[in-house]
C-alpha cells in the first residue's frame, strides 16, 4: 500500500519498487508472465497459525500451556484432583466464570495436563440443540466418540476394547469385578472376542459407543448365554443416569487394566442446564449428581443415591468402585445450576480475570516472540517500551471489568500489529491512547483496514498469510 503526495493511497505489485526481499520467481510460459511466490519456512507458517489464533482470542491447543495468563491456583487444584482421582477412585472440578473468562481454556489446559498423566481424556461442549444436557445418553455417545489416547491420534473406544481383547486374562479378570453378571461391558467385550467379522465388530464397538443395537445382535449375544438372559441394552430413554455413570467407571477400569490412569470426563458449556424446560431439568440433575456420586463415591455427602432413580427395566449400581479412577470437570457461568447442591466449595473453580501486570507481561513477551517469528522482524526498542506498560495497563483494564481475558488477547496481537505496520508510530503515543481511549479509539484511528491473505497450505506450495499494506 503506498501514500502519494497528495495523500490518496493505491496497492502496488511488490515487485515494482527496489529494494525488497527476495519473494517471489519469475515464470514465462509463452506470451503470459506469472510471478509466483516462494514458500513460507515451516517454522514462521506455524507461527502466523497461533498469532491468527490469537487474534481472534484463542490461545491456540499446541501451544496452550505457554499461552496460558495465570491460572496458577487453578492449575494446582486441578493437579490435586488428578491425583485424588488415580489413588482414590474420582475426583470432581466445577470451572464458574462467566462468558470470556477463561473457562473453555481451563477445558485444553486440563486436556494437556491428564494426556501427560496418562489418563484417557473423553471432552464434549453441551449445547441446548445439540446436545442438550438432560440427554445422558446422547452426551455419553459424544464423549466415547471423542475419547483421546495419551501420545497417540486415535479416537474412540474401540483402541481401548483392542487392547484388553489382546489378553484372555484381563476379559477374565474384568468379568470377575463387574458388580453386575450382565454388565454391557463385559458382554460387548465377549461378543467381539466370539465374531471374526470386521462389519460385526464395527457394530458392536459402535453400541459400546452409544451406537444403534443392531436386531441381530441380540440373538448373538443370546446363543453362549444360560435360558432367560436379558441383553443388557443401554438405554436411550427413561432414568438412565445411573448407567451412563456406571458406564463412565467402568471404562475407567478398563482403562487401569491396560495401563492407563484412568478416565477424564470433561464437559463444557453446561450452563444450558439453566435453559432447559423445568420438566427437563430434573433429568439434567440427576445426570451430574449421578456422575459426582460415581466419582467421589461415599465422599459425595450431598447427594443420596436413593435420590438417583433406576430405570424401569434395570436396576445399576453408581459405580464399578474397583481399581476405577474418573475425574469429572464441567464449566458452567453464574447460573441458576445447583452446584452447591452437589459440590463442596473447594470443589467449584470461581474464576477472576483480574490477572496481575507480571502474569500479563509474561504473555505479552511470548506474543511477541512469536509475532516477530511470523512477520520476520527483530523486536526493536519500541517493542521493548511497549511491554511492561502495557501490561500494567491491560492489568488495570481487567481489574475495572472493561476486558475480559479474549479481549486482552486480542488487544496484545494488535499492540504489535500496529508498531510493526507503523516503523514511526512512537512507542509513547501507543500507551497514550491505550491509557486514555483504550482499545477501540486505537484500533479505529491508527490501524489500518486488515485484509489477510490465506491459501490453504496443502492445496499450494505457498502459503503467505501475510498482511500486505
Amino acid at each position: 500500500m503506498v501514500r502519494f503526495d497528495s495523500g490518496l493511497r493505491f496497492r502496488r505489485p511488490r515487485r515494482e519498487f527496489n529494494g525488497q526481499r527476495p519473494r517471489e520467481t519469475l515464470v514465462v510460459a509463452g506470451d503470459a508472465t506469472q510471478f509466483v511466490p516462494m514458500p513460507m519456512a515451516p517454522e514462521r507458517l506455524q507461527a502466523r497459525h497461533l498469532i491468527e489464533s490469537l487474534r481472534a482470542g484463542v490461545a491456540p491447543a499446541q501451544r496452550i500451556l505457554d499461552l496460558t495468563i495465570g491460572l496458577e491456583t487453578e492449575r494446582k487444584s486441578l493437579s490435586r484432583a488428578l491425583n485424588q482421582a488415580h489413588s482414590e477412585g474420582g475426583a470432581v472440578r466445577a470451572v464458574l466464570g462467566e462468558y470470556g473468562f477463561g473457562k473453555s481454556h481451563v477445558i485444553e489446559v486440563t486436556t494437556h495436563e491428564a494426556l501427560d498423566r496418562k489418563f484417557l481424556v473423553a471432552a464434549t461442549s453441551l449445547d441446548l440443540q445439540e446436545l442438550p444436557p438432560h440427554k445422558a445418553f446422547d452426551i455419553y455417545g459424544s464423549l466415547m466418540r471423542n475419547l483421546r489416547y495419551p501420545e497417540s491420534d486415535e479416537r474412540g473406544l474401540a483402541p481401548l476394547l483392542s487392547e484388553i481383547l489382546k489378553s484372555p486374562a484381563l476379559q477374565e479378570q474384568l468379568t470377575e469385578i463387574a458388580p453386575k453378571a450382565d454388565d454391557p461391558l463385559v458382554c460387548g467385550l465377549q461378543a467381539l472376542s466370539e465374531t471374526s467379522s470386521t462389519d460385526k465388530r464395527t457394530a458392536w464397538e459402535n453400541w459400546l459407543m452409544g451406537g444403534r443395537k443392531e436386531r441381530w445382535m441380540d440373538w448373538a449375544m443370546k446363543r453362549s448365554r444360560p435360558h432367560g438372559f436379558r441383553f443388557p441394552s443401554i438405554y436411550r430413554n427413561g432414568h438412565n443416569a445411573r448407567q451412563i455413570a456406571y458406564l463412565l467407571t467402568g471404562i475407567s477400569v478398563l482403562a487401569r487394566l491396560v495401563g492407563y490412569s484412568g478416565l477424564c470426563v470433561l464437559l463444557d458449556e453446561a450452563e444450558s442446564y439453566s435453559l432447559l424446560y423445568p420438566y427437563q431439568r430434573p433429568k439434567a440433575g440427576h445426570f451430574f449428581g449421578a456422575i459426582v456420586r460415581a466419582a467421589l463415591g461415599d465422599a459425595a455427602v450431598r447427594i443420596s443415591p436413593d435420590g438417583l432413580p433406576q430405570h424401569r427395566f434395570r436396576e445399576y449400581p453408581i459405580r464399578y468402585g474397583w481399581r476405577q479412577s474418573l475425574f469429572f470437570l464441567f464449566t458452567v457461568t453464574y447460573s441458576n445450576m445447583p452446584l452447591e447442591d452437589w459440590l463442596a466449595d473447594e470443589q467449584i473453580l470461581r474464576l477472576d480475570p483480574r490477572h496481575t501486570s507480571q502474569e500479563i507481561n509474561q504473555f505479552l513477551e511470548r506474543t511477541l516472540t512469536l509475532h516477530a517469528q511470523a512477520y520476520a522482524y527483530e523486536p526493536d526498542v519500541r517493542q521493548r517500551q511497549v511491554l511492561q506498560s502495557a501490561a500494567e495497563l491491560l492489568a488495570r483494564g481487567m481489574r475495572s471489568d472493561r476486558l475480559n481475558i479474549r479481549a486482552a488477547m486480542r488487544l496484545s496481537v494488535e499492540l504489535f500489529d500496529l508498531l510493526y505496520l507503523h516503523p514511526g508510530y512512537p512507542a509513547a503515543t501507543l500507551l497514550d491512547e491505550l491509557r486514555g481511549e483504550g482499545r477501540r479509539q486505537i484500533v479505529s484511528d491508527h490501524a489500518p483496514e486488515v485484509e489477510p491473505v490465506f491459501t490453504d497450505p496443502i492445496s499450494q506450495s505457498s502459503n503467505d498469510l501475510s498482511i500486505d499494506y
